[in-house]
């Protein structure tokens, strides 16, 4: 009787000890800080993203919008990751050893090249500091880092790209279709392009407002980008996707309906001299010659498309976001008339377009939900029935005013209403807590 009850004394005291031991087996091993690249190998790196970054200034032309205001995008998304004032200084020196190469001003440069040539350089800037900094920071805190920098690089590469092969349908088309386009906006009774244009001419203290506002759509993408970013700690690689498959699909249909715009077709007449109705009813309808230097990038419009993107899907930003969004699209549908790049025709089919994109890049609905593929259905049966109408179809339009608005206001309406259905391609998200943001920004500054 008394071993048992010794026994059982023993066995009690005995519990806490094997409690304790199993508590600190259960405990994870306290984390080791992880290394970095060894110092040898991060100067050369560094040192080698520098020269990469001088040779890149020196034969990228800053001057050239999509170049200046798509590398300029970067600087954004860096912006919208709050960095501290020591980075700043980092990225100015940078931004000051670029410009030193690439900034190449001309006499008669007006204020708004200089403004691309230096957006460019800022962007550069930025993405060589970051490109230094995932070099240099230990591999745990690179995240941050990355978090910028994939974003900004592929959205640089993707602008780039479609600068360069711009011109692939010149090569193709030697003839375009802007005799159709012509037709079918005098169809409407009016000449949308002409109108826009004889205004820009007679106003000129509106030209810098309207080639900034024309040229910086991929700033303004960036920008769109950079206000997701500040709600999410990953990229946001569905962003990306939708505006660049729009740019892809729209490039194939260059070749398709290659049609260049006023300015170019038609430049002894826009915009002072607009075609009269009763000339355009007896036009023999057939494809034009125009210079191979011209990009055929007419039909649909593209910075239209991405204007109705980005508004479509600010739906969960705050109200000043879906203002601006909503001014971006009214302003782009009056440059892209008023400088002769578009006609009307071009802006009415890229509403049924970018409607189709909208819903086939839409990842908050599976694909086989009829509220997905009918709106994809339907906005592609839209686009591709303007372009056999502009087509083979003008005639009929010629005889019927009526017919031509009716057409125009169904599609648009059917377009526009059935986008704001669609569930947003971003549903609603919350600012990241401030525990978190301030450990990103401690990880940030390495």
């Amino acid at each position: 009787m008394v071993t048992s009850v010794t026994r059982r004394v023993e066995e009690s005291q005995s519990l806490p000890n094997i409690y304790v031991s199993l508590k600190f087996q259960a405990m994870p091993a306290s984390p080791q800080p992880e290394s970095a690249l060894p110092f040898v190998l991060r100067v050369p790196f560094i040192a080698m993203l520098i020269v990469l970054a001088d040779v890149a200034a020196l034969h990228l032309d800053f001057r050239q919008p999509f170049i200046g205001y798509g590398i300029g995008g970067a600087f954004l998304l860096w912006v919208a990751s709050r960095p501290n004032w020591r980075q700043f200084v980092l990225v100015a020196l940078a931004a000051a050893m670029i410009a030193f190469f690439g900034v190449r001003p001309q006499i008669g440069d007006d204020d708004t090249t200089l403004l691309v040539q230096w957006v460019g350089v800022l962007g550069s800037g930025s993405l060589l500091f970051l490109c230094c900094k995932a070099v240099w920071e230990p591999w745990g805190a690179r995240n941050a880092t990355l978090r910028i920098l994939l974003p900004a690089c592929v959205l640089t590469f993707l602008v780039l790209a479609g600068v360069y092969s711009l011109n692939m349908a010149s090569y193709l088309h030697a003839k375009t279709f802007d005799l159709y386009t012509l037709v079918f906006d005098g169809t409407l009774g009016l000449q949308p392009s002409f109108a826009c244009g004889r205004l820009l001419a007679s106003r000129a203290w509106i030209f810098p407002l309207v080639k900034i506002t024309y040229e910086a759509i991929v700033l303004a993408m960036a920008a769109f980008y950079a206000t997701f970013m500040a709600r999410r700690q990953k990229p946001i690689w569905e962003l990306i996707e939708l505006l660049f498959a729009a740019a892809m699909v729209g490039y194939l249909f260059f070749s398709v309906f290659p049609v260049t715009g006023p300015r170019y077709a038609f430049a002894t007449y826009f915009p002072a001299t607009p075609i009269p109705n009763s000339i355009l009813t007896g036009l023999h309808l057939e494809r034009i010659p125009v210079s191979w230097l011209v990009p055929r990038n007419g039909v649909p419009s593209l910075h239209f498309s991405w204007a109705l993107l980005i508004w479509w899907n600010t739906r969960t930003l705050p109200r000043w976001a879906r203002f601006a969004a909503l001014a971006l699209v009214l302003a782009t549908a009056f440059d892209t008339l008023a400088t002769g790049e578009h006609y009307l025709f071009d802006l009415v089919v890229a509403i049924p377009f970018s409607l189709g994109m909208q819903a086939l890049m839409i990842r908050t609905v599976e694909f086989r939900n009829r509220q997905r593929w009918l709106p994809a259905l339907c906005g592609g049966a839209l686009f591709l029935g303007w372009l056999v109408l502009a087509r083979f179809g003008l005639p009929l339009l010629l005889h019927s005013r009526l017919l031509s608005w009716s057409l125009v206001l169904a599609s648009s309406t059917i377009s526009l209403v059935w986008a704001f259905k669609l569930p947003a391609l971003i549903p609603e998200m919350q600012p990241a807590p401030a525990a978190n943001a301030k450990a990103m920004a401690v990880a940030s500054a390495g």
